[in-house]
């Protein structure tokens, strides 16, 4: 169908339809014409590369945070964890967290967080007068999905990739708290390593110049380097995963290339254990591409981790600065959600000489290769 022809839907349905049926004709030709045009597009400049994704096997990540306050005394809980998200690598997603009360374990209900980027996350709003959770309270979540490898392989993908909408990449270019690349130090530390995109530059030979680079410039190290923001990163010159993925996201939102942190956790078998991140930026036409500027350091080869990734890990949370609405105990600015949970609380007493007691398990539910 031509885009005249579609045109000549619209005024069909106009003339010879009752208004209802006249809106509805008109949306479908609008994604028809959205459709069309982003398929003559990727016809006329073909991407030269696409993500090839390979099914691995179906996991489960399952925690258990035990908290106890021995100087508090409460009457209400607010506690708030991340909702598993769905990505290309990891797919068919199951997430649930409970409380544990003296009536049993008690589901947190899915809601939608508060920033640019509106994640779905877990929250249990609690009043209570329970002795079980009087100074201190247990959580216990399940992940499961299906975990793919993912590789950037040559030649165009066999089914055209749509561009991001205009606010979910703008959500991917922002600044926020922890990707503070506006800050003035920030901009010269990206000055002094040259990595500013140069004229004529593409966004696949950019990224893979960041990822080399902090490879080499910025070491491992699971040092405390203070605030878990890219300027203070930047300042003390070192960091573990998550920072690498916080200074690598800045650099690239910075060069107006939307990107990601994505924060996972060990899924290889039943031994698995700790979690990982790394970096994903949007390469039109392609999707979503990972890089990793920190795992294996000081591996000199850097092309190594970059455009690919076994199917080692599961997905458990995509960057990392969270704006939670807890009701009456107010709104916050979280930093991640996802290796400990975020709570608020009603009650009397402090925090002071607080505890806590995690464990995990994960299962391998299938094996597809």
């Amino acid at each position: 169908m031509t885009l005249h022809q579609l045109f000549g839907l619209i005024k069909l349905s106009r003339v010879h339809s009752n208004p209802t049926s006249a809106v509805r004709h008109y949306l479908i030709s609008i994604c028809l014409i959205v459709s069309l045009n982003a398929k003559a597009l990727a016809q006329a400049n073909p991407p030269q590369y696409h993500m090839e994704y390979e099914r691995s096997h179906r996991a489960s990540f399952n925690q258990i945070w035990d908290y106890k306050f021995p100087k508090y005394v409460s009457k209400r809980w607010f506690i708030a964890l991340r909702y598993q998200p769905t990505l290309a690598w990891s797919r068919d997603v199951y997430c649930k967290a409970e409380l544990l009360t003296s009536k049993g374990w008690i589901p947190f209900k899915r809601v939608v967080e508060g920033s640019a980027e509106k994640r779905p996350m877990l929250i249990i709003d609690y009043p209570h007068d329970d002795p079980k959770l009087k100074s201190g309270f247990t959580i216990r979540t399940t992940l499961i999905a299906t975990i793919y490898t993912q590789r950037l392989a040559d030649g165009p993908p066999p089914t055209p990739v749509l561009p991001l909408r205009d606010s979910v990449r703008q959500g991917y270019l922002a600044p926020t708290e922890a990707l503070d690349f506006n800050e003035p130090s920030a901009k010269v530390w990206i000055s002094q390593h040259d990595l500013w995109k140069k004229n004529g530059e593409d966004a696949l030979a950019f990224a893979r110049r960041v990822q080399r680079t902090l490879r080499t410039q910025l070491p491992y190290s699971v040092a405390d380097g203070g605030r878990w923001n890219c300027s203070q990163i930047m300042k003390v010159g070192f960091g573990e995963c998550a920072r690498h993925a916080i200074v690598g996201t800045s650099i690239l939102r910075a060069n107006n290339i939307p990107a990601r942190a994505v924060c996972t956790l060990w899924a290889v078998d039943e031994s698995s254990k700790g979690a990982h991140c790394w970096g994903e930026f949007f390469l039109e036409g392609v999707g979503w591409v990972p890089y990793d500027s920190s795992f294996d350091q000081p591996n000199p080869n850097a092309d190594a981790f970059f455009g690919q990734r076994d199917a080692d890990f599961i997905a458990g949370m995509v960057d990392m600065d969270w704006l939670i609405d807890a009701g009456s105990l107010g709104k916050h600015s979280v930093f991640a959600i996802d290796a400990w949970p975020a709570f608020w609380a009603e009650g009397e007493g402090d925090f002071d000489g607080q505890k806590c007691e995690t464990s995990t398990t994960v299962r391998v539910l299938a094996r597809f290769r």
